[in-house]
């Protein structure tokens, strides 16, 4: 569309400078970057109207790479060109949008997906387009909106979380989404979901919210946000200004909310929290909120985008339209518009962006005829492209090499640390809302299973990890929301052979055929458990099962909570995220907040399964105090490391170590970077001084440092053995640290920091123990516990012989450690878990 001659434009960016604009996108005929206060003012006033369009234009495009003409009769019908490369090029776009259907392979090829971003950015920043690279663009919510599956990790989705009540876990689920997709090239999600789920009708949003409560869902939505854009995405707080008490999907029909602006205030919270939190993009709902404005949904709404969203709340980073494409925006009464008076009406309502308008060429022609007549001046499009320039530079966006390494995709999406903490989301938010005689959890060596369902629940996932955990397992699927006559019949008639009937339901409450089925089953009498994995609102029309749990998705990572859940491998400790009403509407069966545990059938906290559980004694039982704190994959030191006697936590990732001073979550204190990223790693007091500090071990020689920074070693000492193990200590008292290496079960002491024999050899436990070194009595020396399974067999002198005491603590694959964590003195047991990978 650009009527600018080819070449007219510089390819990308030369660096002007730490913190000054990458400037690509000369004007015509100039052969540097201009000198100005502000290089990006300068590059907006001199694009033609059809490239500040450009710039705004954000929309998909058909093909698995830059030049793939595969799918090119879809972009002619839409575009008039073949390729991706030609739909950039044409309409010098500022960002693009993946989809599934547009973009096949990024489904569950993550390399094809980094080397589509790599190419479309070599076009743009190319002589042919606008020099300017992309906005990479996705909709990645987690949970049922999830463009990219496997082996991108797949996360059971917002209203799990909502039910998990935890910021860190949401934070982290901020920080997986954010870190994959920036490996594979996409600097903008459209997430996440901060609406409101008020209505249990709701359509759309549904299990995408993270519940009704407006402060959880404002507290989890800007954790995500946060640990999204600190991996360098873009975030986007969506669907402004609330589509949470909707009965109408704006996909296909026209929205309209008729409450009061006290109930919008609540649906405004979490938008709020996140402009505070930094919010880098906002997108619009088309939905008539009628208290705002009564004619016009609010993408098309100065008084919602501009009135409300930039002068009241003042917002002023990128306002996105949701999809300019969805039936809403052609269902206003009496008032037909077409895609051209749609983007007009959009920008003067206040947008930056256009998404996904269905007919580009259209756009180009309407905006461009509004700005000649005078509807729109010049400047409002230059202040929104000034806007998303800005954005690009601050973000990251805008850089001389906008590619992403091919070759290192695959070390950062799908990793272990990812897996379990999405399988910890679907631990901690799986919700028990019914369990009448204690019927769970069952024995999967007593209990056969028939396993039956909904199709939309997709029951066929759950049955084989049932399988897998033990149970025996009857598996009977058909598709299709509602069980047909002859499906229900064949389970009733085959519950009477087994245990019990998990039924795996979606959206029973609107389901009439489902209901019947679950009442079926219940009067043969076999017990029935309902893992409901969509709205959690299926507990309230089907009073015949005896148990239900709520899994918020039908992806494998939701079913393994619920089996988890089932075997008793967790204690479910998921909380409500909302209301549930009775079946008449008339009166709150269940209130947020509320779930069942197994211990006891009243309302729980989520009980912590993860995470670091610390006891001041050697007495076995209970942890004093539990916290999470990093990475499930972080190692772990322990040390005291501000010298108040009490020893706290560092965790270590590659050569960088991240301190806390107090045994509590919450982010480090200080960070600092020492070593190499393979050293092994032992933590002490080498100078006396009463704080612990580091030394690193390659092989047998030891660098130590007697202060926590960075920097060279304070000294090297060569001791021991390559290959051995290594124990530090005070051995003698004098409150040094130094070492003891292992060979087997005999231990070599030193009691200074320098070569040289042994001044102790003894030996103690057996050569496969795991030994631990402390001060178990106070006594001022350090002596050993070795562990054995859950046992831990301690001596409180430095020789061979029995165990003086033996105690049990924790769980048999629990990481150990040593400390003296209230600063008594004496040295006691911390273990860590962590979900198995």
């Amino acid at each position: 569309m650009s009527t600018r001659t080819p070449g007219a434009r510089a390819g990308v960016a030369t660096a002007l400078g730490a913190g000054m604009l990458l400037a690509s996108a000369v004007p015509a005929g100039a052969t540097s970057a201009p000198e100005s206060a502000n290089p990006i003012d300068h590059i907006v006033s001199t694009m033609t109207v059809d490239e500040l369009i450009g710039q705004m234009t954000w929309t998909y495009v058909y093909g698995n790479s830059a030049d793939d003409a595969s799918m090119a009769d879809q972009n002619q019908a839409r575009y008039g060109v073949d390729t991706p490369a030609e739909v950039v090029e044409k309409f010098d776009l500022g960002g693009v949008l993946y989809f599934a259907w547009s973009n096949p392979g990024i489904v569950n090829d993550p390399e094809l997906t980094a080397e589509l971003s790599n190419g479309l950015q070599a076009v743009s920043v190319g002589d042919e387009a606008s020099g300017i690279p992309l906005a990479t663009t996705i909709d990645q919510e987690g949970g049922i909106v999830a463009r990219m599956g496997a082996p991108m990790t797949v996360l059971p989705g917002n209203m799990a979380l909502g039910a998990t009540y935890d910021t860190r876990l949401a934070r982290a689920q901020g920080e997986i989404l954010g870190s994959e997709l920036a490996a594979v090239g996409i600097n903008a999600d459209f997430a996440p979901v901060v609406d409101v789920n008020t209505n249990p009708v709701n359509p759309v949003i549904g299990v995408r919210s993270m519940g009704e409560d407006p402060q959880n869902v404002a507290t989890l939505g800007v954790a995500q946000i946060e640990g999204m854009q600190s991996q360098g995405v873009a975030a986007a707080a969506k669907h402004f200004p609330g589509h949470g008490d909707t009965e109408t999907d704006s996909h296909t029909g026209l929205p309209i909310v008729t409450y009061d602006r006290e109930t919008l205030d609540q649906h405004l919270l979490p938008f709020e929290a996140a402009i505070d939190a930094g919010v880098d993009m906002i997108m619009t709902a088309h939905v008539i909120v009628e208290e705002l404005d009564a004619e016009m949904p609010g993408t098309l709404s100065p008084a919602v985008l501009t009135g409300l969203l930039r002068e009241e709340l003042g917002f002023d980073g990128l306002i996105t339209t949701d999809a300019l494409d969805m039936a809403a925006l052609k269902q206003l009464p009496d008032n037909p518009l077409d895609d051209g008076d749609i983007a007009v009406l959009a920008i003067q309502a206040g947008s930056d962006i256009l998404l996904m308008s269905p007919d580009v060429p259209a756009t180009f022609e309407a905006v461009s005829a509004a700005v000649e007549s005078g509807e729109i001046t010049r400047e409002r499009l230059e202040e929104s492209v000034t806007r998303i320039l800005e954005w690009k530079q601050e973000r990251g966006v805008w850089e001389e090499d906008p590619s992403v390494p091919v070759d290192e995709v695959m070390d950062v999406v799908g990793t272990a640390e990812h897996t379990a903490t999405a399988q910890e989301i679907s631990e901690h938010g799986v919700t028990l809302v019914r369990n009448e005689d204690s019927l769970l959890p069952l024995d999967p060596e007593e209990d056969s299973v028939l396993m039956v369902g909904s199709g939309s629940a997709w029951p066929e996932r759950m049955g084989p990890m049932l399988a897998e955990r033990g149970f025996e397992v009857t598996e009977d699927y058909e598709n299709g929301a509602s069980p047909s006559a002859e499906y229900r019949e064949r389970a009733v008639a085959a519950a009477a052979d087994h245990d019990v009937v998990v039924f795996a339901s979606y959206n029973a409450s609107g389901n009439v055929a489902q209901q019947e089925m679950v009442a079926a089953l219940a009067e043969t009498g076999t017990p029935v458990v309902v893992v409901a994995t969509r709205n959690p609102y299926d507990a309230n029309v089907l009073p015949g099962a005896d148990a239900v749990l709520n899994i918020y998705g039908w992806n494998n990572v939701n079913f393994h909570g619920a089996v988890a859940a089932l075997a008793g491998d967790v204690n479910p400790s998921g909380r409500l995220p909302v209301n549930i009403w009775d079946a008449a509407g008339e009166e709150i069966l269940h209130e947020m907040g509320f779930g069942l545990s197994y211990e006891d059938e009243e309302p729980q906290e989520p009980t912590q399964r993860y995470g670091f559980f610390l006891t001041n004694g050697w007495a076995g039982g209970d942890a004093d105090y539990a916290f999470q704190y990093g990475r499930h994959t972080d190692e772990v030191l322990v040390g005291d490391w501000d010298g108040d006697g009490r020893d706290s936590i560092t965790v270590r990732r590659g050569n960088q170590y991240f301190v806390n001073n107090a045994p509590t979550g919450g982010p480090a204190e200080s960070v600092v970077t020492y070593g190499t990223a393979d050293d092994v790693v032992l933590v002490g007091d080498w100078d006396g001084d009463g704080t612990d500090t580091l030394a690193v071990r390659r092989g047998a020689t030891y660098h130590v440092k007697n202060s926590l920074r960075g920097g060279d070693a304070d000294h090297v000492v060569v001791y021991g053995r390559e290959g051995d193990a290594v124990v530090v200590g005070d051995w003698d008292g004098d409150r040094r640290d130094t070492f003891a290496v292992r060979r087997g079960k005999v231990y070599h002491v030193k009691n200074v920091i320098a070569g040289g024999d042994a001044d102790t050899v003894f030996a103690y436990g057996r050569e496969s123990d795991v030994t631990l070194a402390g001060d178990w009595d106070g006594d001022g020396r350090d002596t050993f516990a070795v562990r054995r399974g859950r046992d831990y067999h301690v001596s409180n002198t430095l020789r061979g012989g029995e165990a003086e005491q033996v105690m049990r603590y924790g769980r048999e694959g629990d990481e150990v450690f040593v400390g003296d964590w209230d600063g008594d003195g004496r040295d006691s047991i911390g273990v860590r878990r962590t979900p198995a990978a």
